[in-house]
């Protein structure tokens, strides 16, 4: 029997041959009319097997797109999460002025410093990049060559360059300056000046990864700059992975004094109600964010908690929810929450009796149910 080593079985320990997959989160599995193939539209690999109505992983090869795709985090990287790379690129602009993305296969290992590593870059949610560009700048070593030569090349190209856009529309909503955002091959790190070492042109203290950490546990390796940052399971800390909470900090922290001006907005869909709603509280309670209650006879839409994954729309038996236009971003900073619908009295249309629904509503839910269902209908022509 050969000899074990250490490093070998501490990676194995991690873990990171594979996404994780969080199957209860995903909202395929809340109702059948959920019909979201994100994060196997996006697999360049074919990987993700969606025959039990829930993320299965059959090939992956950790490119992560699958974890930016997915709107309510089914899906993660437990290597590289979100909130690593926030607090990554939050420690660099501390000690560089800017945090710089390249991908992995771009660099070889030897011009990696300075650098945070992703192993797309797709794989860098645009909450993220935002939240970055609120404190310093913000550069993605990009050439569309190198993309058009890599096997994830098309579909990671195409989902950076749409994170990037949306977090420069962002940028430029909240008033600040476009070139906190930039692209290209020419990037260059610049030194630590100090501040999250303590001295001049010292390393960038990194947040350790499952990877280094059982590698320094095992191995007893030191690795220089690196901080083992204590695990936590508060509700704070679980809720800070959410993509959404990262957004809506972001706003807070970079929201004038006075606040937003009205008409700056967001490039995110507000919701809307379209049609008659009879305040069910189907899409209230299945909800993954909490994003919409139904309290005192009103239904109330909190924007900077929602995911946009669209379960909503999808449960709604009358399908009268639908995206509206551009949210207002002092609505999204503020946290501020709206009514989509309040009950009122109204009398039914068909059979003369009184209901509680919306401002919209003609007719009860029993007529309205009743008339859609072919069943039904036939019972009554034929009677």
């Amino acid at each position: 029997m050969g000899k074990l080593d250490l490093e070998t079985i501490a990676a194995t320990l991690t873990g990171l041959g594979q996404v994780r997959v969080q199957g209860d989160a995903c909202i395929r599995g809340k109702s059948p009319r959920v019909t979201c193939r994100r994060c196997q539209e996006v697999c360049p690999v074919k990987g993700v097997d969606l025959g039990n109505d829930r993320p299965g992983i059959k090939d992956c090869q950790r490119c992560g797109l699958c974890a930016v795709a997915c709107p309510v985090g089914a899906l993660e990287d437990p290597e590289r999460t979100h909130s690593f790379f926030l607090a990554r690129g939050r420690e660099s602009i501390v000690a560089t002025g800017k945090a710089l993305f390249a991908c992995n296969r771009g660099l070889a290992d030897h011009r990696r410093d300075g650098w945070i590593m992703a192993s797309c870059l797709g794989a860098v949610a645009p909450e993220v990049i935002l939240a970055l560009a609120v404190r310093g700048q913000v550069g993605f070593r990009y050439l569309p060559e190198e993309c058009a030569g890599c096997t994830w090349g098309d579909k990671g190209e195409r989902l950076f360059r749409s994170s990037f856009a949306w977090a420069q529309q962002a940028l430029g909503a909240m008033g600040l300056p476009g070139e906190r955002l930039i692209r290209g091959g020419d990037l260059k790190p610049a030194p630590a000046h100090g501040g999250a070492t303590g001295r001049a042109g010292g390393p960038v203290p990194a947040v350790m990864g499952r990877r280094e950490f059982f590698r320094s546990l095992v191995c007893k390796i030191k690795i220089p700059g690196v901080e083992i940052t204590p695990l936590s399971q508060s509700p704070q800390a679980v809720n800070a992975r959410s993509r959404a909470l990262i957004l809506q900090q972001a706003l807070e922290e970079a929201r004038p004094a006075g606040g937003y001006p009205a008409t700056a907005r967001l490039p995110l869909a507000t919701l809307k109600v379209t049609g008659p709603c009879y305040l069910c509280n189907i899409c209230s309670r299945l909800c993954p964010a909490g994003a919409l209650e139904l309290e005192e006879g009103e239904l109330r839409f909190n924007p900077s908690r929602c995911n946009h994954c669209g379960l909503c729309l999808a449960v709604c038996p009358q399908h009268s929810l639908a995206w509206g236009e551009d949210l207002p971003l002092e609505t999204m900073a503020a946290g501020a929450t709206c009514t989509l619908a309040i009950a009122t009295e109204h009398r039914c249309a068909s059979c003369g009796e009184t209901f509680q629904a919306g401002a919209t509503a003609m007719e009860c839910l029993r007529c309205t149910l009743s008339r859609e269902l072919p069943g039904v209908a036939a019972r009554r022509s034929g009677a």
